[in-house]
């Protein structure tokens, strides 16, 4: 590695244990604070701050703070997007935070200001001309994104819920004649895609006047491809008489957290139980797996969705609003 090398492993793994620390610490303090701020902030698990850790000390996310010298008064994650870099053919990047706290909105407003404009500038030395930010729905925060000339995308639901042991025969009546819901081979990955064309795109993430129509069902179509191929949970659903898939369910595990990654049923054969029951017998495999909890994401106009999610057992928590910033664009 070298010198040079080992002392940037070094450094990045220093400010993954400041980061850790910090997050632990922020997050304690946020549970013991009044509403609504305790209610604008979705409280991090474990898994996550670790898993936001391991990618900060092995390169793959940089760490913005307000103040460099005072790691507890907050802090902003940035982590490069391959699939969308490459989709687009030039960088894309994913800000998670402001990770704060702060009883002044005020005093949250010009924090996330400075932090966003840090992310800006951060992007441009890394070439990164997309922006993305997950954050929360804390009106100082989403002031301070749109001052440094973010726009809203779309306000996301975020549900989680235990998983209990589900019993085939204590699913749904409703049987799914000439169906069969099946384990897919991950070498088959590309044609199983390919049989279910452009996936469901259920809006959350819209990227406005920044990108091509089509680009969000070549994003899914990449994503289902990389989950499917690295083996993660995962069931389809084909249809006998015709021979081809017309739906499909990915789930990616953490230790004992699942989190659902895509939930689609081809447009002609919705409404009709398929992705209940596509769901419902994902949820009995990752139980099998070691699986006690299972998350998921929706646009929030998303009733379809959300209803069966809540039908499942997950309930809504704290709820996500995603922005975006296109370099080049004037504050």
């Amino acid at each position: 590695m070298g010198e040079r090398g080992d002392r940037t492993k070094a450094r990045n793994e220093a400010t993954a244990r400041i980061m850790a620390a910090t997050l632990t610490l922020i997050t304690r303090e946020q549970t013991a604070l009044a509403e609504p701020y305790s209610l604008w902030n979705p409280t991090l698990k474990a898994w996550e701050i670790r898993q936001m850790a391991h990618e900060v000390a092995d390169s793959k996310a940089q760490v913005l703070w307000v103040e460099e010298s005072h790691p507890a008064l907050g802090l902003m994650a940035m982590k490069k997007r391959e699939l969308e870099s490459s989709l687009l053919g030039y960088g894309s990047a994913m800000l998670k935070g402001p990770f704060l706290v702060d009883p002044d909105p005020a005093s949250r407003q010009k924090k996330t200001l400075s932090l966003a404009l840090k992310a800006r500038e951060l992007a441009r030395k890394n070439s990164f001309k997309f922006l993305t930010a997950k954050t929360t729905h804390d009106p100082a925060v989403l002031r301070g994104f749109m001052e440094a000339n973010f726009s809203l995308a779309e306000i996301i639901t975020c549900l989680a819920g235990p998983i209990a042991e589900m019993k085939k025969k204590e699913t749904s009546k409703k049987k799914l004649l000439g169906l069969s819901i099946e384990v897919p081979d991950p070498q088959e990955a590309q044609a199983i895609l390919e049989e279910l064309g452009d996936l469901f795109y259920d809006g959350h993430h819209l990227h406005g006047p920044y990108l091509s129509g089509d680009f969000s069902g070549r994003l899914w179509s990449k994503v289902a491809e990389r989950d499917l191929k690295n083996n993660n949970p995962a069931l389809v659903v084909r249809d006998i008489r015709q021979n081809r898939s017309i739906g499909i369910a990915i789930a990616y595990l953490v230790g004992q957290e699942a989190m659902l990654s895509i939930l689609h049923v081809d447009e002609s054969r919705r409404g009709k139980g398929i992705g209940g029951e596509l769901l419902r017998e994902l949820m009995i495999l990752l139980y099998e797996k070691g699986a006690i909890s299972l998350s998921a994401e929706t646009a929030s106009w998303n009733l379809p969705a959300l209803s069966l999610y809540i039908s499942l057992g997950l309930r809504p928590i704290s709820p996500l609003v995603a922005l975006h910033s296109m370099e080049g664009a004037k504050r």
